[in-house]
């Protein structure tokens, strides 16, 4: 082996230990949800990095070394059922394949990360748990200093606002930082422990590096057990809440999947949870703390959403790779079995994640490096310095493929970065920039469904600065271009809806752009209640879209069809004081004050006093209000009758009724046809 060989083996080497070790602590604010995408892209380059290495060292021995691996087939069937599922079963391609939690190119990146840690980890000249403890330990550290809120006299720019948060942590949620310490504690415990039965563990050397160890252990309990305490402190007086999908949910979308051949076997496809998660909700569902939370990206558990989005085929791969390890959990180190372990009850109990698959394949990593360290490596050469042509195939056909990928890859973060950059103009009240910004983001990521929905929002604040105007002050000029806005947004919404037609949140932004333009756009009206009906046909146990379209009938005094969506409502979820605060007014507006009064008497019932004083005064005026209204029918009605009324005494004496949406144009703007809602999906 070359000199230059050597070099390489021995970067890339090191840079499996670097990647182990700044991966938990890698985090930049400079995209969206910064937390997972900086790690998502610190993953993406630093293995493009790998590639581009071993592409290198190709070149100079003119031949390819593979080394034998077990679970190299297990791992080629998980790669083909992604594959398979983007290709025959997700509906927006692009994003399932960039989806950072869960699409193709994540994991891809972890297995090709299992590869060359499974050979860096078997030649490794000191325990891999050590770099994965002190990590833990400067995470841990970070996190205890973050706790005790050193900024919280400080005015933090917008993009360093995060570090005022008491919970932050550089792993992500709340829930994924105590899986990342108890990962770390079991592995860091277990390496001690046998370190300590070793007849050796007297030496000084190893007296130091137990020392050390066992300090970094210290401070990882430490970080758990207060971040637990803020985090269970948070929930009980604040009422914080932990966002995870329930597990039944997760189940009967996972049981959903098959009913059909196709699902069962594919799946629903890759980045597409949302939308059975639509389908499966029950009425349960809306009696939980969650119920506002119309629809979730992934399941509760890492397996079910396998399940789920990947079908049998994705299962099978899995379960071989998954039992091939079991089957040889006895032969590896007492540590690197407990991080096994630990790394199958996280994919068992949370959802899929950049953390949850990174120790997952950490540790399988580690499992395969125990193993072969036992056992003599078989080498496969395929040498091509005698094939001149093939040789200069592969070097130009490699060249394609990474530069290209590090193109798409490279587009794909200036994306997120202009979104960011647009987010954070809010801030700063700049318009211009948000506008911009977000111009740039859809240029590079024209399949991002978020971006997409953003930029409608976007579109309408524009259309409504300007239509805020005096009357008299809005020239033909201001028309034109509100006319330009608000039709630049329905087409934003209207692309939304074509990159997944069977997504509720992209019709509920398309209905919600209708909704907040009926009073400047002819149509509107018609083409809300239209795209409102898809929405609830996806969703059909959604009480808020029923409340939302029952706003626009009650908005144009079409109370029939106003009461039978908001009596939906309320028989969706019946605790929801608001939609029977609505139902009340619709009986109200109907003449119907019996069924008023009993409906407002349900809205102060609901209502807690000393909560929501503002909201219990209002209701508890339209009670009165109603029933004063009601006397004076039943005295009418006694009157008629020539009876005396019963009278009924006054009770002692901020819910939302459908208000139009402001502004308004006295002239209303005519759009195209193709702004129809059929024709998001005609797209």
């Amino acid at each position: 082996m070359s000199t230059q060989s050597k070099i390489i083996n021995q970067i890339m080497q090191f840079a499996v230990y670097g990647i182990v070790f700044l991966f938990p602590l890698f985090f930049l604010p400079v995209t969206r949800d910064f937390l997972v995408y900086s790690k998502y892209y610190f993953l993406t380059f630093a293995m493009l990095g790998m590639l581009f290495l071993a592409f290198g060292k190709f070149v100079l021995l003119r031949k390819f070394v593979w080394i034998h691996n077990s679970a190299t087939q297990s791992m080629l069937l998980i790669v083909l059922s992604y594959i398979l599922s983007v290709a025959l079963m997700s509906p927006n391609k692009l994003q399932a394949v960039f989806n950072p939690s869960f699409g193709l190119v994540t994991i891809c990146l972890f297995a090709i990360f299992y590869f060359y840690a499974s050979h860096a980890f078997t030649k490794a000249r000191f325990a891999p748990v050590l770099i994965l403890g002190v990590s833990g330990a400067l995470v841990s550290i970070l996190t205890l200093i973050i706790m005790v809120n050193p900024f919280q006299s400080v005015t933090l720019p917008v993009y360093w606002s995060f570090l005022s948060s008491t919970v932050f942590n550089p792993i992500g949620t709340s829930v994924q930082f105590l899986a990342y310490i108890v990962f770390v504690l079991v592995g860091l415990g277990l390496y001690l422990n046998r370190m300590h039965q070793k007849r050796h563990s007297k030496d000084e050397y190893n007296r130091a590096v137990m020392t050390v160890m066992g300090v970094v252990g210290l401070f990882t309990l430490l970080a758990g057990l207060f971040h637990t305490f803020v985090l269970v402190q948070q929930i009980m007086t604040q009422g914080a809440q932990i966002l995870l999908a329930p597990f039944s949910m997760s189940w009967f979308a996972a049981v959903e999947v098959l009913k059909s051949p196709m699902t069962a076997l594919f799946g629903v496809g890759v980045d597409n949870f949302g939308s059975i998660f639509s389908q499966v909700r029950t009425a349960e569902y809306n009696l939980s703390p969650l119920w506002q939370v119309n629809s979730f990206a992934s399941s509760r558990s890492a397996l079910l959403h396998v399940f789920t989005e990947l079908g049998a085929l994705g299962v099978v791969g899995y379960t071989l790779l998954i039992s091939l390890f079991i089957k040889k959990i006895k032969e590896v180190k007492v540590e690197t079995a407990g991080m096994f372990i630990v790394s199958l009850v996280i994919l068992a109990l949370l959802p899929p994640s950049l953390v949850t698959y990174f120790l997952f394949f950490v540790s399988i990593a580690l499992m395969t490096a125990d193993l072969q360290q036992k056992t003599t490596q078989d080498e496969y050469i395929i040498d091509l310095s005698g094939l001149l042509p093939i040789y200069i195939g592969v070097v130009v056909l490699t060249l394609l493929v990474l530069g290209g990928t590090s193109f798409f890859l490279g587009r794909q973060f200036m994306s997120e970065y202009y979104f960011k950059l647009s987010l954070d103009s809010v801030a700063d009240n700049s318009l211009q920039k948000l506008y911009e910004n977000q111009v740039k983001a859809i240029q590079l990521n024209e399949t991002n469904e978020e971006f997409r929905r953003q930029f409608a929002q976007t579109n309408l604040i524009v259309a409504n600065n300007i239509a805020a105007k005096d009357p008299a002050q809005i020239t033909d000029a201001d028309r034109q271009t509100i006319a330009q806005a608000i039709q630049s947004s329905i087409e934003q919404a209207k692309a939304a809806v074509a990159l997944n037609p069977g997504k509720v949140t992209n019709w509920e932004t398309l209905a919600a752009v209708y909704r907040q333009i009926v009073n400047v756009a002819e149509n509107a009206p018609v083409w809300a209640v239209s795209a409102y009906q898809q929405a609830i046909v996806l969703d059909p146990r959604n009480p808020v879209l029923r409340l939302d379209l029952g706003g626009i009938f009650y908005l144009f005094q079409n109370y029939d069809e106003a009461q039978r969506m908001f009596e939906q409502a309320v028989s969706l979820k019946p605790d929801w004081a608001n939609a029977n605060y609505n139902l009340a007014w619709t009986y109200y507006q109907k003449g119907l004050y019996g069924s008023a009064v009993d409906q407002m008497q349900v809205v102060v019932g609901l209502i807690d006093p000393a909560k929501q004083p503002e909201d219990y005064k209002s209701a508890q005026k339209n009670l009165d209000e109603f029933k004063v209204k009601f006397q004076e029918e039943l005295a009418k009605l006694a009157e008629q009758q020539g009876q005396q009324p019963e009278v009924v005494a006054p009770a002692n004496s901020e819910l939302n009724l459908p208000t139009p949406p402001q502004p308004q144009l006295e002239e209303k703007i005519e759009l195209p046809q193709n702004a129809s809602p059929e024709a998001a999906v005609r797209r």
